[in-house]
């Protein structure tokens, strides 16, 4: 008896022990949390589901059209999952690893973290960009992200900040498209340049300078015009233009789809002294996109696809559709394609004596079928990388991370 009773007591502790490791691995599953989308990964249900379809929308396009990744992730906590992770810092630096977000090739992936119970937010950038987006980040934080956490609006606050992002790398992106000339290369250029001759092609350089000339003139008199110094109609104090970032507070959501978009370029100026503002819009005359028919913001793709080519027997078939970038709408032309006719003319004689035709046949609209709808899908594959078990391992094709990035409290 007198060994059964210390038995007992080990079978009860180890019991105890079992139990305890039972209900823990139920609180903090082992790793990192299981890639479930693409660009929308809302375990912590904190997103609506209009911010949900638009970030969804919004990524892939920037996908398609850049390349750039950018995922959204919401958690109640870092120490939900068993990682060994401290800090927000770290668990995004090794989430962004283990998905590989981004491609090996550029490391230009972006992931937005949330933990809300945390009160912390992290946006983790690629080892691409290196330290250059860290103050960008930062300040999208502060001023988009975190005012709206505070008031416990946790979707708008998401939404807003990714889509600062968004701007922020598009506009990346059509810097580094632009050519720089070294100033170098001007001063030689210079050197080494021989007086002007006059002849006729000396005339016609003059010519096309005077043109160029008054080109720029009247681009100088319209950044004149957009960026001069204007006052406050009230109180007459110096207002103040705002960057990129903090004129969407005063944006509305079609006009930030316009800016992101780059169709329109929006400038609010605002007085510090009565808070006072304006709101002016500048079309980017070389934007492919239209006017929306149905939500009126210049947000609207068309494309034009021939379905079935027009022969001598038989008519074809143009599909014309319409998608627009804000409100989704979506409406389809089909146009009639006439049947080619044989030209009257004859282009040459044979030996025999027998003329050939040349055919030719117009693109006028002779009947059009169109149906819209105001819905829009979403759909996208997973590859295999995407598709993986909660795990610390790192993925071996996407992209990595240094630690790049910003964090901030709430």
């Amino acid at each position: 008896m007198n060994r059964i009773g210390p038995l007992r007591s080990i079978l009860s502790a180890c019991l105890v022990v079992a139990l305890l490791s039972g209900v823990w691995s139920i609180a903090a599953p082992s790793g990192y949390p299981t890639r479930t989308d693409p660009y929308v990964n809302d375990f912590a249900s904190l997103l609506t589901a209009d911010h949900t379809a638009s970030l969804r929308s919004l990524f892939s396009e920037l996908k398609t059209d850049n390349g750039v990744e950018i995922v959204v992730v919401t958690i109640a906590s870092i120490h939900d999952y068993a990682t060994g992770d401290a800090s927000i810092e770290a668990f995004a630096t090794n989430l962004f690893n283990t998905w590989g977000v981004g491609t090996a090739q550029k490391n230009d992936g972006v992931l937005i973290l949330t933990a809300w119970k945390d009160r912390e937010v992290r946006i983790e950038v690629g080892a691409g960009f290196g330290d250059s987006l860290n103050a960008d980040m930062q300040t999208i934080i502060d001023e988009q992200m975190i005012p709206a956490f505070r008031n416990e609006n946790y979707s708008q606050g998401v939404y807003d900040g990714a889509r600062a992002v968004s701007r922020r790398l598009v506009t990346r992106l059509n810097q580094a498209t632009v050519p720089q000339t070294a100033p170098e290369q001007v001063e030689a250029a210079a050197e080494t340049s021989a007086p002007p001759q006059p002849n006729i092609g000396n005339i016609v350089l003059i010519g096309g300078g005077l043109l160029g000339g008054a080109v720029a003139a009247a681009v100088g008199a319209e950044q004149y015009v957009r960026y001069r110094r204007r006052r406050c109609p009230n109180c007459q104090t110096d207002m103040i233009r705002l960057d990129e970032v903090s004129d969407d507070v005063h944006l509305d959501s079609g006009q930030k789809v316009e800016e992101l978009l780059e169709s329109v370029n929006y400038d609010v100026w605002k007085c510090p002294a009565c808070n006072f503002h304006t709101l002016q819009g500048y079309q980017r005359w070389t934007s492919r996109y239209e006017t929306c028919p149905q939500c009126n913001y210049r947000t609207c793709t068309t494309k034009a696809e021939t379905i079935d080519l027009p022969s001598y027997t038989s008519s074809g078939t143009k599909l014309i559709t319409r998608d627009c970038r804000h409100c989704k709408h979506h409406d389809e032309d089909r146009i009639t394609l006439p049947m080619l006719i044989p030209s009257e003319e004859p282009d040459d004689t044979d030996s025999d004596g027998h003329s050939s035709s040349r055919s030719f046949w117009s693109g006028s609209r002779s009947s059009s079928h169109r149906s819209s709808s105001s819905s829009h899908s979403w759909s996208s594959s997973r590859s295999s990388s995407n598709s993986r078990s909660s795990s610390s391992s790192r993925s071996s094709s996407g992209g990595r991370s240094r630690g790049g990035g910003a964090s901030g409290k709430w």
